[in-house]
């Protein structure tokens, strides 16, 4: 496998588009086809689908995804190999962050990381919630930080820890709340959603199906900022935690919450970890995702 085909993957993967992947890597787009070629190849089987703007992973391309981010952080660690003593190795606690976290608790993980171990490096993934479980399962990261619905089911090598519950609501553009005062007229209206593995998404679905109301998909989109962009573009509504949105409307007033009676998700913020983690180590994590959140 050629690291340029991996790398380009991430790229376009990241930004939903060939023509911007080709742009930030400096090459043409027919060079950037290419090596989605060579890695469709290599897994045999197509990894977006090409019929929908922006582009979209296909099951297989999101596995493959979540699977090359872990592959290429391998690869890059590499290079700090000639700066480290022969007689010392320090251990790295990777920790997983869910990717609608992500640019909300990174700095602060980073800022705080020597509480969890001050001779350990951290090393931070992201990825979505199933993902990151999944991860864990397999001993690829220690910790992660997410959100899961009440009562779901994980495999015995891991555990969660649960540090609180966060509630969801639904994000619209602003002047247009007044307009849906029921959650069968916004079921109507349509979703902006990350794609399928979104805890997010599942618990929506799950409500609006034991409503027997309609499940309209308008745009699968990944990234937080691209869906707001999208909503306040008019292509629907969005849900996310209420401290998130919070903290984005300071500098961002084109969106508001739309406020429902007939309206209620709220899903536990944790953490989940391996058996094999440290306990230490584990409640440091904790404790820093508990300050920050509440």
């Amino acid at each position: 496998m050629d690291i340029r085909d991996l790398k380009t993957f991430i790229y376009v993967a990241d930004h939903q588009s060939i023509t911007v992947a080709s742009e930030k890597l400096g090459v043409n787009q027919s060079t950037v086809t290419k090596r989605i070629f060579n890695m469709e190849e290599i897994v045999k089987g197509v990894l977006f689908n090409r019929r929908t703007r922006p582009l979209q992973l296909t099951q297989l391309g999101k596995k493959v995804y979540f699977k090359s981010c872990f592959i290429l952080r391998q690869l890059e660690s590499l290079k700090n190999f000639h700066t480290e003593s022969s007689e010392v190795f320090r251990k790295n606690i990777k920790i997983g962050i869910a990717q609608v976290l992500i640019d909300d608790l990174f700095d602060s993980v980073m800022s705080e990381s020597k509480k969890i171990n001050p001779y350990y490096d951290i090393d931070i993934y992201s990825g979505w919630g199933s993902s990151l479980i999944q991860q864990i399962h397999e001993g690829e990261i220690d910790l992660a930080v997410l959100m899961l619905p009440p009562n779901l089911s994980l495999a015995a090598t891991v555990s969660f820890v649960e540090v609180g519950t966060l509630p969801l609501v639904i994000v619209a553009r602003k002047g247009d709340a007044y307009k849906y005062n029921s959650l069968e007229k916004c079921s109507k209206r349509g979703w902006v959603l990350h794609p399928e593995s979104c805890y997010f998404r599942e618990s929506l679905a799950k409500l609006l199906y034991d409503r027997k109301l309609g499940f309209y998909i308008n745009k699968e989109i990944y990234g937080v900022e691209l869906q707001l962009q999208s909503i306040l573009n008019g292509d629907g509504f969005g849900i996310y935690p209420k401290s998130l949105f919070d903290k984005f409307i300071v500098n961002n007033d084109g969106l508001e919450i739309i406020e429902l009676k007939d309206f209620s998700i709220s899903l536990s913020l944790g953490v989940v970890k391996s058996q094999h983690v440290g306990r230490d180590e584990a409640d440091a994590f904790i404790e820093i995702v508990k300050n920050y959140y509440f």
